[in-house]
């Protein structure tokens, strides 16, 4: 029984993990809002090799305010991301348009499959027993609060 504890309990976490994650995410694609035109771009390479580069791009943000923009890995396809161009992201949805060309938010299928496993994850762990392995744990953490322990 303990062994079945461990497992159910392991696979409630990860599987909350997951699901909190990737709705998380999802919601702030969904929220996010941004306007802003690239001014220029420079690379920013990790000492001493130099293997690991990032592109940073000064950006000039609806206000007026510079600011700086460093996509997430692939987010951004480097064609995309020219000198003059602007980005721009409503509220609302999961699109974004860069000098008026409109594609759909990088990453967000793996975000929704992430929420998906989250997801079946806790069917499984409601289905194998779960919610009476979690009521054999507490009785016995009950039973040892009022003897003492």
């Amino acid at each position: 029984m303990v062994l079945r504890f461990v497992f159910t309990t392991s696979l409630l976490v990860c599987s909350l993990v997951a699901l909190s994650t990737g709705l998380w995410s999802i919601a702030g694609t969904y929220f996010y809002t941004g306007r802003f035109t690239i001014e220029s771009h420079h690379e920013v390479c990790e000492q001493p090799l130099n293997n690991r580069c990032i592109t940073h791009y000064e950006v000039r943000r609806s206000s007026g305010k510079r600011d700086d923009f460093v996509p997430f890995i692939y987010q951004f396809d480097r064609a995309y991301l020219l000198d003059d161009w602007t980005f721009a992201k409503t509220r609302w949805g999961f699109s974004y348009e860069i000098n008026g060309v409109q594609n759909p938010w990088p990453y967000l299928g793996s975000r929704v499959d992430v929420s998906l496993w989250g997801l079946g994850g806790m069917l499984v762990w409601y289905v194998v027993g779960g919610t009476k392995t979690l009521a054999w744990w507490l009785r016995g953490v009950k039973q040892k609060i009022s003897l003492g322990f």
